[in-house]
């Protein structure tokens, strides 16, 4: 049977369809395919596309949203590694390159699998804010006639962490989520995470990703609600409960910050859309 051969994967509630390289037709719009690979209805359905190929002794992977546009994922790395092990090429580490990154992954027990993720920045020309913005942390701001503690940072992607002391209303996450994701604050755009405190070292999130919409997991998403967790309390780890399962965020060297968590392979086919 002709077609495209596809592997599905999953971590904390984040699915992605993975195509290897060597599968792809030569010159193929990935955004263009991405669109319909990952379309619920028409497609296979998912939360982005993955493409993988070995590389040496590590692997490379990118990741394009629904909507076609290319991000950093850590639960695409997550995933992706997960692959690379699959095939027979990774043991207890491997380096993943991604977006001009060297990721290093590491497998633990029980199926846990740690992703070093880039140091955190608050830095408006890191995030990026558009010109003249201000660093955005811990500010008071009212979007959508609600009123907001918000903070921006990157953590190989761009977030809005909304600061709250309990879950939004499905009426403000609804109506904000898409207005912070597209505000002039954010010229590439931004994933907007609204985030509350179960305990001193557990939070839990809910999840607006930019190109996606609603997720039930973000990895980088977590990793930047950590971020301004640490920067506002002297602790170095915590647990990030997302919609979809757990992370583990800690800090790791030189303030670099790592991910854990879980993630499995679903099922294989072959995309017959081509």
């Amino acid at each position: 049977m002709n077609g495209l051969p596809f592997s599905k994967y999953v971590s904390i509630g984040n699915d992605f369809v993975l195509v290897e390289e060597k599968d792809l037709p030569v010159g193929a719009d990935l955004g263009e395919l991405a669109k319909r690979m990952c379309a619920r209805n028409f497609g296979i359905g998912s939360d982005g596309l993955l493409t993988w190929a070995p590389e040496g002794d590590a692997a490379r992977m990118r990741m394009f949203n629904p909507d076609g546009t290319e991000d950093f994922c850590g639960n695409g790395l997550r995933c992706a590694a997960l692959h690379t092990k699959r095939q027979g090429l990774a043991d207890k580490k491997l380096m993943v390159v991604h977006l001009g990154r060297d990721v290093d992954i590491a497998f633990g027990l029980g199926g846990w699998i740690d992703v070093g993720l880039p140091q955190p920045s608050f830095e408006p020309a890191d995030v990026p804010l558009a010109a003249g913005v201000d660093e955005i942390f811990d500010r008071e701001v009212v979007i959508e006639g609600v009123p907001l503690r918000l903070c921006a940072t990157i953590v190989g992607s761009t977030h809005a962490v909304v600061l709250g002391d309990g879950p939004p209303s499905e009426g403000d996450f609804q109506k904000v989520s898409p207005v912070l994701e597209h505000h002039e604050w954010f010229p590439e755009r931004t994933s907007v995470i609204w985030s509350w405190p179960l305990a001193h070292n557990k939070l839990r999130v809910r999840i607006w990703e930019r190109g996606a919409g609603e997720t039930l997991g973000c990895g980088t998403g977590s990793a930047a609600t950590a971020a301004c967790w640490f920067r506002m309390h002297p602790i170095l780890a915590v647990e990030v409960h997302n919609p979809g399962g757990e992370c583990a965020v800690a800090v790791g060297p030189g303030g670099t910050l790592v991910a854990s968590a879980k993630a499995r392979h679903v099922y294989s086919g072959k995309w017959l859309g081509m």
